[in-house]
């Protein structure tokens, strides 16, 4: 069994986050951690009465300290645990389908695990070489709460903010966050009861939801509205206009306040950033291409020197912040950079490009399969690029990658062009590819 996808460990209740399984994993990471403190919180997930206290069983018997957050966020955790645990352990199944579940890893420095230390742990997991603690080295728990370490971190950089904002919690216990850490601001809630069936809108923010929160801006006149995810570490945000902002085009508009305040010279951001970032590199900002995940863009933070990182996907990394997305950060710092200013103006010089992106069922044990087939169908369209999946780089700019899933059994197309004509054709001739690519891998009706 592959023990890691993209990011984290990421399954069903009943298959592959079986209690067996998690109380296995706890105990390798306890166990490559060599024991130590570790911090523990998990989301609001159905199935996470079941993974949350096998978790901290196995870290416990692995001799493991812990303190447990509970109901939480991920970048409430982070905050909580920084500087006062040897790693932590979120229990989310993040923008996923409500019953997919999962389990995040994190290094002391709050960056998630990076790819040579998921080997080692998986090695541990599949050998079964854990450290097993006598009755009397058993862990000690404790009862942590992340909210006020999460306060002071942000108001020590931002002390007064002012703005009125409107939040889509998406039944994320982010919504906690907002409402504490940033009490001074106006803040309208949607979506705020913390559910783990997520019964008005999917974990990650969908078309209509989006429409319904950019609606509401408009009628309160507020400075911007933000979507959440299930464990609320991504952000989706809409202008003063009601306008879905693309995190790729918020993400220079950070990318370039970072070089004018801290006089940072690299940034990271995965593959399938759209071709718009590459106006960094008109302001003397070089771009480093990444994997998809947060721990390729930490990982880049870190062992290249980036001094920012972000992805399409609403994720937005500050190294002096934590090593992960962090929405309530993200929002202090807009309000910043905005100073004032309408939030589409400040976005208007940004080159605009056109994205569509989706996903095909394929089974875990055929994604690598498909790939090959899809690469062996275009390695004559144009420039073959293999960081994540594989992406080929067209004559006019544009661009067709294709990437197995890390947490769910799809596999992912996305698309970027300067026009939004070249983007529908180019998405049309991407479904196509798969299809040819999975008639010749033994794969019918993908669609």
């Amino acid at each position: 069994m592959r023990v890691f996808g993209t990011s984290g460990f990421r399954g069903y209740v009943d298959e592959k986050l079986s209690p067996l399984n998690v109380v296995k994993l706890a105990l390798a990471f306890s166990s490559f951690l060599s024991g130590g403190r570790i911090a523990v919180g998990r989301d609001a997930r159905l199935g996470n009465r079941v993974i949350h206290p096998a978790f901290v069983s196995g870290l416990l018997a692995g001799g493991s300290d812990v303190v447990d957050f509970g109901l939480t966020s991920t970048p409430a955790l982070l905050h909580g645990m920084k500087g006062r645990s040897e790693g932590a352990a979120m229990i989310t199944g993040s923008h996923t389908p409500p019953d997919i579940h999962g389990i995040l890893l994190f290094r002391r420095d709050t960056a998630e695990i990076f790819g040579d230390e998921e080997r080692e742990i998986e090695e541990i997991f599949v050998r079964e070489r854990f450290q097993l603690a006598s009755l009397d080295g058993l862990g000690k728990l404790e009862i942590g709460d992340a909210l006020p370490s999460y306060r002071e971190d942000v108001r020590r950089e931002f002390p007064t903010l002012r703005g009125r904002i409107v939040l889509d919690a998406g039944h994320s216990p982010a919504v906690r966050d907002f409402l504490y850490v940033l009490d001074d601001l106006e803040i309208k809630v949607l979506n705020g009861e913390v559910r783990g069936d997520f019964p008005n809108r999917p974990p990650e923010p969908d078309q209509k939801s989006l429409e319904l929160l950019g609606r509401i801006v408009r009628d309160e006149s507020a400075t911007f509205g933000l979507s959440l995810d299930g464990d609320g570490d991504r952000a989706i945000f809409v202008d003063e206009k009601g306008e879905v902002v693309p995190p790729d085009r918020l993400g220079i508009l950070f990318a370039l306040e970072e070089a004018r305040s801290r006089g940072i010279r690299k940034v990271a951001c995965p593959v399938n950033t759209t071709g718009a970032v590459e106006a960094l590199r008109e302001h003397g900002i070089e771009v480093i291409y990444t994997k998809v995940g947060p721990p390729a863009m930490a990982e880049a933070i870190l062992r290249k020197g980036a001094g920012f990182a972000f992805e399409e996907s609403g994720k937005y990394i500050w190294p002096e912040n934590i090593l992960y997305g962090d929405p309530v950060y993200a929002t202090a710092k807009l309000l910043q950079v905005l100073d004032g200013r309408a939030l589409s103006e400040s976005l208007s010089w940004i080159p605009r490009r056109y994205t569509r992106k989706g996903a095909v069922p394929c089974p875990d044990h055929m994604k690598r399969r498909l790939l090959s087939e899809i690469e062996a169908l275009i390695g004559s369209l144009g420039v073959l690029i293999r960081i994540d999946g594989v992406k080929v780089l067209l004559d006019d700019g544009s661009w067709m990658l294709f990437r197995p899933s890390g947490t769910e059994p799809v596999f992912r197309y996305h698309v970027d062009a300067p026009t939004e004509e070249r983007a529908l054709q180019l998405e049309r001739k991407a479904l196509s590819l798969i299809r040819s690519a999975g008639k010749a891998a033994g794969l019918e009706n993908l669609n």
